[in-house]
């Protein structure tokens, strides 16, 4: 039987930082510009018309403080659905995904074509022979932000199949 303390002991990235210095070859997911240039979405350096939002175009999450934020762009306003998808990644090959309703805060019960569509073949595209849980940010079925962690904490899932993956993805941590 599973505990929740069995996924405590692994390995698992807490914040956008450790992210950065464990996966070199996909920092770029965190840059807005070529994430957005990956999918042929509009963007620019400056206010333009038609591009009225602003965003930071590096937005690394973590506890820590941070001295200095990176610079902004400018896009168009997301519109659609706006869906959390966490996707668990054996190399290169997604192995379970699901979807959370970002207002609610809730897990969605069917999952969602259009936004699987565009992330499998981005995962096909892109992490050929990545291994972890990856958090995408969608509005419709464009990618918005990647995280290249979970979005739900794993250690207070209650979902079997996800502590099970998470467990074979995730080595533990070694004891010093």
């Amino acid at each position: 039987m599973y505990r929740k303390t069995d996924t405590q002991e692994l390995d698992i990235p807490e914040d956008d930082i450790e992210c950065w210095e464990r996966y070199p070859k996909h920092r770029w997911v965190y840059e807005l510009s070529r994430l957005l240039d990956s999918q042929n979405i509009k963007w620019s350096p400056y206010e333009a018309e038609g591009l009225p939002e602003r965003e930071l175009n590096i937005r690394l999450f973590t506890s820590k403080t941070l001295i200095r934020q990176p610079g902004f762009i400018y896009i168009r306003r997301p519109e659609g659905p706006h869906l959390f998808t966490e996707v668990y990644i054996t190399k290169g090959e997604i192995k379970f995904m699901r979807h959370v309703e970002v207002q609610k805060q809730e897990e969605l019960p069917t999952l969602n074509g259009e936004v699987e569509l565009r992330i499998n073949a981005f995962v096909t595209l892109y992490f050929q022979k990545f291994t972890g849980v990856m958090g995408i940010e969608t509005y419709s079925n464009e990618i918005y932000r990647i995280q290249l962690r979970p979005y739900l904490l794993i250690m207070e899932d209650i979902n079997q199949e996800t502590i099970k993956l998470a467990k074979r993805i995730y080595k533990k941590i070694l004891s010093v």
